[in-house]
């Protein structure tokens, strides 16, 4: 699995983007994301697909100085579990 993950400060918050796509010959079953420690989405799909993305908007506290990790687990169809992260300090 290949992962995007992106933010980009709000006027509150942050904009996350998040994009998961399956390797060949697989699907994506289930997708769970967390930022700072607390769930945002957790997904489980139907029918399984080969590319997920979603865009959060105001998510999450902002702040200067601030240091921040968004998690993302996918889970594909056989039951693998693939992990990335993106960590961030929010500028003054």
């Amino acid at each position: 699995m290949r992962f995007l993950l992106k933010q980009k400060r709000a006027m509150i918050g942050h904009t996350i983007t998040v994009k998961v796509t399956a390797s060949a010959n697989e699907e994506i079953k289930r997708v769970a994301i967390s930022l700072d420690g607390r769930t945002i989405d957790s997904e489980n799909l139907s029918p399984p697909e080969v590319q997920f993305e979603r865009i959060f908007n105001q998510v999450g506290g902002a702040g200067p100085g601030q240091d921040h990790v968004l998690i993302v687990r996918a889970t594909n169809t056989e039951g693998d579990t693939k992990v990335a992260s993106h960590r961030w300090n929010d500028v003054v």
